[in-house]
């Protein structure tokens, strides 16, 4: 057996990690035949195979599973060598792709990230957000923030908060149509709700009895249409609170009586889970909801 170049454990590690060929490429800046060619020469020096190709990607061997935890150590070694040359404080490096709901990626995600970037500069982060559930293929995430908890082999799933949905209305609906005290008044009101059959949220079921109660006038998918509906005053619209809370252009209606609560998850493939880079973003991430749950689930007395 011959000794182990360690820059060939760096195309080792990404495809563990990517699952596929085409996506560690990306990540690492070079042709998916380098990434190939590579791990061929690292099996062709330990003398063992150590990736099996499926249809869903390319996952380790028993011998692949072995190496992993000392490929990973050598990373870490090398980063920290590498910062301790520079003399520079050590700090995970990398891309970083969160995938999440348009709304909370765009309004709590996002205006988060200035954080992250100041204590952690060298963390690049792809933020994708989608209005779609997720398939959860190889690759096309490190992070996902999700609104199921799904029961899936090789993804390991967290709980990052909950978040109220609440009705609001501007102001000139609410002082154009009758007064609304109690949630039977929302049989003489107009409401702005969602495509249950396109989004699929079976979470939303808690607040059928709402919508029974109330005429729909617009239906929609995308939150930010509900949002800006309700501010135009086509009527009611029960949308998350981080999202209508503190918009100038609404105000809440019946907040201690009605209320659904949901819940986000955080999910992160297995073959991530101890990877630094990745773990700093999850905790970015956890503190980011513990910052904001004023927002998340704002106090109904306070209204």
């Amino acid at each position: 057996m011959h000794s182990v170049n360690l820059e060939d454990l760096r195309y080792f590690l990404a495809l563990t990690r990517y699952g596929k060929l085409a996506v560690a490429a990306q990540r690492l800046g070079v042709e998916h035949t380098t990434i190939r060619r590579r791990v061929t020469a690292l099996e062709k020096d330990l003398g063992t195979r150590l990736f099996d190709k499926t249809p869903g990607g390319w996952i380790l061997t028993s011998a692949g599973q072995r190496l992993l935890p000392y490929a990973q150590r050598i990373e870490s070694e090398s980063d920290s060598a590498q910062a301790a040359i520079s003399d520079r404080k050590h700090s995970p490096q990398g891309t970083v792709r969160i995938v999440a709901t348009d709304g909370f990626g765009g309004t709590v995600i996002a205006p988060g990230l200035a954080r992250l970037r100041a204590e952690h500069p060298a963390i690049e982060v792809e933020l994708v957000t989608t209005s779609h559930l997720l398939s959860y293929g190889v690759g096309e995430f490190d992070i996902a923030v999700t609104l199921h908890r799904p029961e899936r082999p090789g993804f390991k799933m967290m709980p990052l908060c909950d978040y109220d949905l609440r009705l609001y209305a501007s102001p000139q609906y609410l002082a154009t149509h009758p007064p609304i005290t109690d949630p039977d008044d929302l049989a003489a009101h107009d409401i702005v709700w969602f495509v249950e059959s396109l989004l699929d949220l079976p979470e939303l079921q808690s607040a059928e009895d709402i919508a029974a109660k109330a005429n729909i006038v617009f239906r929609t998918t995308n939150l930010f249409a509900q949002l800006e509906a309700a501010a135009s005053g086509i009527g009611l619209a029960l949308v998350p609170c981080f999202l209508a809370h503190y918009d100038q252009r609404l105000r809440p209606v019946l907040h201690q009586q009605v209320r659904a609560q949901r819940s986000f998850w955080m999910v992160v493939p297995a073959r991530l889970l101890n990877t630094e880079r990745v773990t700093t973003v999850c905790d970015h991430l956890t503190d980011t909801a513990r910052r904001e749950r004023a927002r998340l689930v704002p106090d109904p007395q306070t209204d």
